[in-house]
């Protein structure tokens, strides 16, 4: 088995290759246009584990994928769970943890909520995390996490936009 490249962006592990490189806002700047000026701040240093999916749902010693799990133990998908790369498996696999769609991204008490961004085919790239003060959070792939004030704040570049949000108590 050879160890696929690993990604910089999003949960798949297949995108492109990673370079080490110091924090850097202009870098993630460049990467996704909408965060400059848009209040958001580092919070982590770039770290391989975990990806965006794992990072929402607090496993913080894997990667998410359903098409890479159990790859050296370090991509995971839940048992159960769809195990294809589409929006619907997404959703799917965050209802298995009391996930369920709603119709916004407003902060509402009590409620946990997250948005699930992708590209234009409609292929999922990134989700985020809204935290108690109504900014989100964000795990870059193996960069950075953020927060960001508002969700597009990441959208519209690699990331696409967000195609759903999803809450549960």
């Amino acid at each position: 088995m050879t160890t696929p490249p690993p990604s910089t962006r999003g949960s798949r592990g297949e995108e492109r290759e990673v370079t080490s490189r110091p924090v850097s806002a202009e870098g993630l700047e460049r990467d996704l246009p909408n965060l400059a000026g848009s209040g958001y701040r580092i919070t982590s240093d770039p770290s391989a584990v975990p990806n965006c999916v794992a990072w929402v749902m607090g496993d913080l010693g894997h990667s998410w994928d359903p098409l890479l799990t159990g790859f050296r133990g370090v991509y995971y998908w839940p048992p159960g769970a769809r195990r294809d790369d589409s929006i619907e498996a997404w959703t799917e696999t965050f209802e298995l943890f009391g996930y369920q769609q709603c119709g916004d991204a407003n902060l509402e008490l009590g409620q946990e909520k997250i948005a699930i961004y992708a590209d234009t085919t409609g292929i999922p790239q990134h989700v985020a995390k809204q935290l108690p003060s109504g900014a989100w959070t964000s795990k870059l792939g193996q960069e950075e996490d953020i927060e960001h004030p508002e969700l597009r704040a990441i959208g519209g570049g690699e990331y696409g936009v967000v195609v759903r949000v999803m809450r549960r108590p």
